[in-house]
């Protein structure tokens, strides 16, 4: 029986194969900024940003006009088809 103090039965036995490699040559190309939905074009992206101060009753009103959409889209929309980006 070994002692207490016997440390060779948490020797490894073998080597467990590396997972990632050991020199740069051989690691994969990162790919960060590969995957995903493709960025947009900076013409469509809409990054200018508009702030409008409404009566609570003005809210409510927007709000039930617009539903289930997000009130800035359901306004961009009216914007849209009222001809003011034509």
């Amino acid at each position: 029986m070994p002692s207490k103090n016997n440390v060779s039965a948490l020797k490894r036995e073998a080597e467990a194969p590396q997972i990632l490699p050991s020199s740069p040559e051989k690691a994969v190309e990162s790919t960060k900024g590969q995957g995903g939905r493709p960025r947009k074009a900076k013409a469509e992206k809409r990054s200018y940003r508009v702030a409008v101060a409404l009566t609570e009753a003005e809210g409510a009103i927007l709000a039930e006009k617009a539903g289930l959409v997000p009130e800035a889209t359901y306004l961009y929309d009216v914007l849209k088809k009222a001809g003011m980006f034509d």
